[in-house]
């Protein structure tokens, strides 16, 4: 398949630009350019992570963004999103990728904001968040590069192979003779 990126920017009061993308199995990809480096960096955050991030938010409470670099690195940040990524992967940068899927969960309406550029919260709303994202998905990429996709990228609704079997595939494929 094809990977196309769509473009968008964070919420904060220094909206950054960044591209991401969905595979068939829930994985999203955010690619961001570092002030620094020469290439941008590309992360994927696996459908599990995102899995286990759904869980964490529902409860439907308010969850702060919670990614300071400072904090995160002296282990001190308060509890919220930035911070659940960190526990499920202790990288900084993996967990300030928080901020690029609040801009994404926000948008696609799987979370709702509270508007605000500096203590931000988000909070759950109802309906499967991969259904809403790759919805989301589609339609910004039909903006940006019009109906000539096709079908290269998933369906609105479509569950491709779950996050479990995708990751047990993988392994027996790499293990076997």
């Amino acid at each position: 398949m094809d990977a196309f990126w769509s473009r968008s920017s964070t919420l904060g009061a220094k909206q950054k630009a960044f591209s991401w993308r969905i595979d068939t199995r829930g994985n999203i990809f955010i690619k961001r350019k570092f002030r620094h480096a020469r290439f941008p960096r590309i992360d994927k955050i696996s459908c599990t992570h995102l899995n286990k991030l759904d869980g964490f938010m529902q409860d439907r409470e308010w969850k702060d963004l919670a990614n300071n670099v400072a904090k995160l690195h002296r282990r001190n940040e308060k509890e919220g999103i930035g911070n659940f990524l960190y526990r499920l992967r202790p990288d900084v940068s993996y967990a300030q990728l928080s901020s690029q899927l609040g801009a994404i969960f926000y948008r696609s309406g799987v979370w709702e904001w509270n508007e605000q550029k500096r203590g931000m919260q988000f909070q759950l709303l109802p309906g499967d968040w991969r259904e809403k994202t790759v919805g989301y998905y589609r339609s910004s990429l039909e903006k940006e590069h019009g109906s000539i996709l096709g079908e290269r990228y998933p369906e609105a609704g479509e569950k491709g192979e779950g996050c479990q079997k995708a990751e047990q595939t993988r392994l027996s494929a790499f293990f076997s003779s």
